[in-house]
């Protein structure tokens, strides 16, 4: 090997000490910043305690400069690692009520969708048996009647399937289920009716009031046992062994 080869792969040994020295350095830059930010996060928290992560993101770079991007990653990543709950918002408060009075009338999740329901079915049932053909009413009666079919009807379903608000089943996840049974639904009563009886628009109308209304009252039933008992359906090896005393 000549003296320009010996040259050369010197020249390489220096670029590449020099690459692992520059990946080191940045690599330690980079936990350094991580552990700036998660600090920040920890102050923020802590001294404000923000009520949702879009404050917490901006009082972070109001107050420390830091750009919303890196604070989102720390974030998703503290997530990843089970070290804090990123929900969505829901209507508050959602623990259960203790009798039908709360769940009716007390300002929480239960009585606004129940009341939502019992409203929407009422002008459903409004906009069905009068015919209205042009105006705002003509106009209203598409929009109420879209929700009812397209959301409500597997809106009480889930409620019935799923009667407990938790963070195994999120808001959106709930919405997204509701809307998959709504059309199920609409599916399954636009065939039975096509059997049966007339379709129309009043004997569908009809079926979908009586296929949400039975869930809702089956997801209150629930509800209650739930808030009572602390469980719906009791597994056989939770149940306490009865203790055999010999004669």
């Amino acid at each position: 090997m000549n003296k320009f080869g010996l040259l050369f792969l010197a020249g390489d040994v220096v670029l590449s000490k020099k690459d692992k020295r520059t990946e080191k350095k940045e690599k330690l830059e980079a936990r350094l910043r991580k552990e700036k930010i998660e600090k920040q996060v920890q102050e923020i928290t802590d001294e404000y305690k923000p009520a949702d992560i879009r404050t917490l993101v901006e009082l972070i770079e109001e107050k420390y400069e830091t750009p919303q991007d890196e604070v989102l990653k720390i974030l998703r990543e503290k997530e990843q690692r089970k070290e804090i709950t990123l929900q969505e918002p829901i209507v508050e408060p959602t623990s259960l009520p203790k009798n039908l009075k709360e769940y009716f009338f007390k300002k929480n999740y239960f009585s606004i969708e129940f009341w939502t329901v019992i409203i929407t079915i009422c002008l459903v049932s409004i906009f069905v048996f009068v015919n209205v053909e042009t105006g705002f009413f003509f106009i209203m009666r598409y929009i109420v009647v879209s929700f009812f079919m397209l959301i409500l009807s597997g809106w009480t379903l889930t409620a019935a399937i799923f009667p407990e608000l938790n963070d195994n089943f999120r808001f959106l996840e709930r919405a997204a289920t509701a809307i998959g049974f709504s059309i199920v639904i609409l599916v399954v009563d636009g065939l039975f009716l096509n059997y049966t009886f007339h379709f129309n628009p009043v004997s569908i109308g009809v079926s979908l009031i009586i296929i949400t209304i039975l869930p809702l009252v089956i997801a209150i039933g629930l509800r209650m046992k739930l808030s009572r008992d602390g469980y719906i359906f009791r597994r056989k090896e939770d149940e306490p062994e009865e203790e055999i005393f010999e004669g």
